[in-house]
């Protein structure tokens, strides 16, 4: 059996706190079941248009249920919260651990690493979206947005944030946890940013570089969380990158379109997919590889100094305690020793 390994640094040390741990093979049986609890209502709302369909002698298409409608899409990304649920109970009834150990400590400083990932996910996007513009690769336009349109684009901006926040919570969060307690921090980077890609991988436009860029927020996301040592900044970020994208933008989401938006993105005739990510979206760019790149650059370089300085503090507090158990074996020279 595989050594425990102890030494993580947070938030990937998580499930050392549960009384009961998970393993690793179970780990991947809990997110299955979190996936297909979040499947149920869009699926239910398949079933039933299916039998309405049969009765009334209607054509019926799965694929028109594929996207970010107004009310499929609001259903699909709240739906994202069953998953959450699923993973919460999971945690308190078998782990017993509570579910902050996942990675919300710290609430106050929380708050203000969302608000912060919230800035970094849009700004990131902005520039995915733009480049093709500037290039002339794309063209970006108003939408016009009705008032309807405007309400359905505030509630996307929760619903997106449900949504990115439960995938980090799964793969970011429970199953780094779970593998980087048995196999170590590196093969759980490596296992999480597996499964988020297969998570994604019946999503339209899929191939080869949407993959790769999927691959790559995953490892991207790893060390954001590392670097800040919890999941705060990356929940908001991912859901400001997926509202962006959608809403703010036009863009598909992971080869998924959502119907309202404040700008449209349309790639000119003769464009390169390599640029504007094709039928996938942005997301199957290489513009978008190279902003991950960047993004994995910088907080793999933030994670590294914050390990120096975690190091220094539990140095100086080691020191700091050896010198006060010395003080305390040997007093000090000259001391008047009490008298009968």
């Amino acid at each position: 059996m595989r050594p425990i390994h102890t030494n993580l640094p947070a938030p990937t040390g998580g499930m050392l706190l549960a009384k009961r741990p998970t393993g690793i093979i179970m780990a991947f049986v809990v997110l299955l079941l979190a996936n297909i609890a979040m499947s149920v209502p869009k699926l239910t709302e398949v079933i039933i248009a299916a039998v309405n369909a049969v009765l009334s002698g209607e054509a019926f298409t799965a694929a028109d249920y594929v996207g970010f409608d107004r009310e499929g899409g609001v259903l699909a990304v709240f739906s994202f919260a069953l998953a959450t649920g699923f993973v919460w109970f999971w945690m308190a009834v078998k782990e017993r651990r509570r579910f902050a150990t996942i990675g919300f400590t710290s609430p106050r400083e929380g708050l203000r690493l969302a608000g912060r990932g919230w800035l970094i996910g849009a700004a990131m996007m902005a520039v995915c979206v733009l480049v093709p513009v500037i290039t002339g690769q794309a063209q970006m336009a108003w939408a016009s947005p009705d008032a309807s349109g405007w309400g359905f684009i505030a509630i996307m901006l929760i619903g997106f944030v449900v949504q990115g926040s439960t995938e980090e919570i799964l793969t970011r969060g429970y199953l780094t946890q779970a593998v980087a307690r048995r196999w170590g921090l590196v093969a759980a980077v490596i296992a999480q940013a597996a499964f988020f890609a297969l998570m994604h991988g019946m999503n339209p436009g899929m191939g080869p570089l949407p993959v790769i860029n999927l691959a790559l927020f995953a490892v991207f996301g790893s060390f954001m969380s590392l670097s800040e040592g919890g999941l705060w900044g990356i929940c908001a970020m991912h859901g400001a990158w997926n509202w962006a994208q959608g809403n703010l933008f036009g863009v598909a989401v992971s080869g998924q379109q959502v119907s309202d938006s404040f700008f449209t993105f349309t790639a000119n005739p003769g464009s390169a997919d390599l640029i504007t990510g094709g039928a996938f979206g942005i997301e199957g760019s290489l513009v978008c590889t190279l902003v991950y790149a960047v993004g994995i650059a910088i907080f793999w370089n933030a994670w590294k100094k914050r390990r120096v300085a975690e190091t220094v503090q539990t140095a100086d507090a080691n020191t700091t305690a050896t010198a006060n158990s010395t003080s305390v074996a040997n007093p000090a020279e000259g001391a008047v020793s009490p008298t009968a």
